[in-house]
């Protein structure tokens, strides 16, 4: 039960928030509490032995007048009923050698004898003493004439109802702050209620996220400034959401109608074949037919596995410096073949010293997609352009043809799997819509950019690498 209770206490926003704020207001109810007490009780004590003294003064003046020697020793309790007749003050006259003149003690208190303080005592003067009943005193001793000699007075008094007071007051604010904790808790409890309503809200917001529930969003009007942070990135997460279902709606569809094809044929060819007796010339046919779709797939499929790959972070760059002409030259030589069939010519130009640093098989593998693609779609008897320059903080290698125009509604998603701009792209030999793709994906995994350009029937793709 312990830990659950430990476990609820730091899981629960609102028991923590109300919990200080509960302290808090404890705290406070008790510091001012506690300063409202002492500066009453100080003035208390203040005035007390202002008192003490104005007793004293009055003794000193009875002293003063006439006949007062005979007075005091024929009626003692004379001077204790002239101060109010109160009998916690107690008044012992002596003689300058110590003889006690008078003692009026109606409580029987043993208490100190404080050093003389002459005629005109301060409050510095005044001691403190206590009870046999544990109660607080105070007395003060000074001097006076009585028939033209000098005489020591000693006041002193206890003040048990005092203490008495300042235990009720003191009661009184515990039970205040006691009283406050509850209304504070109480208070705070509501008060979170309705202040994390909105926070209800987007949590029940939250739990009716579905696939087609998307496109709708926190509403951001009316919210509490505090909570805008956080709807506004629960916002931008279901547009990603949003954007990335779609995208994978479309995926999925793509993938299914470019795997429908090669399936499609391999299955109908296999059908006639098996219709009637064939010729083992007809079946050879048949294989060799089926291999190349086959091929396809195992390209697609190799293609899709890389682009899964790279899109979790699973691929790892070895980064070397590469000449980037020299580069360039390989993969043109490597083309070479299919460029003269097409009668197409490559032209690589760039500073032979500028190097970039990337890993060697993926550049060579997307030079190669941008080199394919343009041999397949340049106009015939045209040159493809290789080209490797420095701008600025970045290096920059690009191929570019010429060739049938690409409309520019279509650039934008040239780099998107299996995306095809017109149909008679989507009908070249060998292609499986993810080349420009796994250019994308080799660029962002080394924190550069591919992006693609049109002048005329020029199309120039351009791969942009951090400069070393």
């Amino acid at each position: 039960m312990t830990a659950f209770t430990t476990a609820g206490w730091r899981q629960s926003l609102a028991l923590r928030v109300s919990a200080m704020f509960t302290l808090v207001v404890v705290l406070a109810a008790a510091g001012l509490g506690s300063y409202l007490y002492h500066a009453f009780a100080g003035e208390i004590e203040r005035r007390d032995d202002i008192q003490l003294l104005g007793k004293l003064r009055q003794v000193q003046l009875l002293l003063g007048r006439p006949g007062a020697a005979d007075l005091l020793r024929a009626q003692p309790d004379y001077f204790r009923d002239t101060m109010s007749g109160q009998e916690n003050s107690l008044v012992r006259i002596l003689a300058p050698d110590g003889t006690p003149l008078a003692d009026i003690n109606a409580l029987h208190e043993t208490y100190p004898l404080p050093p003389v303080a002459g005629v005109a005592p301060t409050l510095d003067a005044i001691r403190s003493w206590t009870t046999s009943a544990a109660a607080p005193g105070r007395v003060v001793a000074g001097s006076a004439r009585l028939d033209n000699r000098q005489v020591h007075i000693v006041v002193a008094r206890a003040y048990a109802e005092r203490s008495a007071m300042f235990a009720g007051y003191r009661r009184q604010i515990a039970g205040a702050a006691l009283v406050s904790a509850l209304l504070a808790a109480l208070l705070a409890a509501l008060w979170l209620r309705r202040g994390l309503r909105p926070l209800h809200g987007v949590a029940e917001h939250a739990a009716l996220v579905r696939p087609g529930t998307l496109a709708q969003r926190l509403e951001v009007k009316g919210a509490p400034s505090e909570l805008l942070p956080l709807i506004h990135a629960l916002n931008d997460m279901l547009a990603r959401l949003q954007e990335g279902y779609a995208r994978l709606s479309g995926f999925s569809a793509d993938l299914a109608h470019e795997f429908r094809t090669p399936v499609a044929n391999l299955l109908g060819q296999s059908q006639v074949m098996l219709a009637q007796p064939r010729s083992s010339g007809e079946y050879e046919d048949l294989i060799a037919s089926n291999i190349e779709e086959l091929e396809r797939l195992a390209r697609m499929i190799e293609s899709m596995l890389f682009l899964a790959r790279a899109g979790q972070d699973e691929v790892v760059l070895v980064r070397h410096p590469l000449a980037a002409v020299e580069e360039l030259e390989k993969v043109a030589g490597f083309f070479e073949g299919m460029a003269e069939e097409r009668g197409l010519a490559f032209a690589c130009t760039g500073d032979a010293a500028l190097t970039v640093a990337a890993d060697a098989a993926l550049l060579r593998r997307a030079l190669a997609n941008l080199v394919s693609n343009a041999v397949r779609h340049a106009d015939t008897g045209s040159t493809i352009s290789l080209i490797a320059n420095r701008q600025a903080d970045a290096i920059e290698l690009s191929v570019s043809n010429h060739g049938a125009p690409v409309a520019s509604a279509h650039l934008a998603h040239l780099f998107e799997r299996f995306y095809r701009a017109d149909p008679a792209r989507s009908d070249a030999e060998g292609s499986t819509g993810l080349g420009l793709a796994i250019v994308g994906a080799i660029m962002d995994l080394h924190g550069g950019q591919a992006s693609v350009h049109v002048e005329g029937t020029r199309i120039t793709f351009t791969l942009v690498f951090p400069a070393a």
